[in-house]
């Protein structure tokens, strides 16, 4: 009699591990992801259509009838010299008439570093916001679950999208240097003067495009450690949307001697071109530049102070990636 064996059962083979993405995929993957979101595509389309307009308004805003503006200044010096005059001796400051002159040219030794400084803010802002979506809006889509499957080491992947994300941000800074900077020529041909426009000029002018990439970059990065860090939109965006619009205002009140190191402070001293220049130097706009200004706040100085915002939030939001679990 023959006694039959019922089979083995059969076991599920175990999962084999996953194996970690090649650095150029993942590179690739996440350039594409990155520049998939439409509001990043239509912001990148509109750029150039915004330096257009820009620059079309500074060609409106200037003329070169200098002397109108003399006359101009001529008659609001006598004006002065009138009221002077019915004054008591000694009260009134002597003016004379060059002190009312306001040259319509545009100068593109002076007025360029005015116009990179106050577009390149406006990208970092910018940054700032892409890098906050860049790393907190795949948490409430569930995403990065995926992206941390393909990509086991957290490590590697969180330091491939933050150096992406600061690297975008950097070239699109450079890309709208090298188009406003041909724009502003334009309108100093035609509306104003080259005049100082000599290899030193052009050197400081290439050290300040630089400057702001590296700058805009780190805000990116800055942004994107806080998305990632809070893990969601709402929270990053309103921590920096509070610091923004409170941080000054405490600062100036509570702690004066860091008022040079806030985020504007920062900004002016990263895209000031007077400590190069070795002439005419612009003034300065607003009382964060102007204490930048007085006390001489160098690039270096000004990037360390960067430094002590960027460097803590991107250790705690690489560490909670790392070590906390991904729910």
């Amino acid at each position: 009699m023959t006694t039959l064996v019922p089979p083995a059962p059969v076991l599920p083979a175990s999962p084999a591990p996953a194996r970690p993405l090649p650095l150029g995929r993942l590179v690739r993957a996440e350039l594409r992801r990155l520049l998939s979101p439409r509001p990043v595509r239509w912001s990148l389309y509109a750029l150039p259509v915004l330096l257009l307009l820009f620059a079309a308004a500074a060609f409106l805003a200037h003329d070169t009838d200098v002397s109108a503006a003399w006359n101009a200044a001529e008659e609001a010096h006598r004006r002065y010299a009138e009221e002077a005059a019915r004054r008591p001796a000694g009260s009134v400051e002597q003016l004379s008439p060059r002190y009312f002159f306001d040259d319509p040219r545009y100068q593109m030794a002076k007025a360029s570093f005015v116009d990179l400084r106050a577009v390149c803010s406006g990208l970092a802002l910018g940054a700032l916001v892409f890098g906050i979506h860049s790393g907190g809006g795949d948490w409430s889509s569930r995403v990065v679950l995926t992206l941390a499957s393909a990509e086991p080491r957290r490590l590697r992947l969180f330091a491939v999208r933050g150096a992406l994300t600061a690297a975008v941000a950097a070239v699109v800074t450079l890309l709208t240097a090298i188009l406003l900077v041909p724009l502003l020529l334009a309108v100093a041909r035609h509306r104003g003067t080259l005049a100082g426009t000599d290899a030193h000029y052009w050197q400081v002018l290439a050290v300040i495009v630089v400057r702001a990439a590296a700058f805009v970059g780190a805000v990116a990065l800055l942004g994107h450690a806080l998305g990632m860090l809070t893990r969601s939109l709402v929270p990053a965006l309103g921590c920096a949307l509070a610091y923004l619009v409170a941080a000054e205002r405490l600062v100036q009140d509570y702690a004066p001697s860091l008022t040079e190191f806030h985020l504007s402070g920062i900004a002016f001293a990263v895209l000031n071109e007077q400590l190069l220049m070795s002439r005419d130097k612009t003034d300065c706009v607003g009382e964060i530049a102007c204490l930048t200004m007085r006390e001489g706040t160098t690039a270096t100085e000004a990037f360390l102070g960067l430094a002590c915002y960027v460097v803590p939030v991107v250790a705690l939001a690489a560490t909670r990636f790392v070590r906390r679990d991904i729910t």
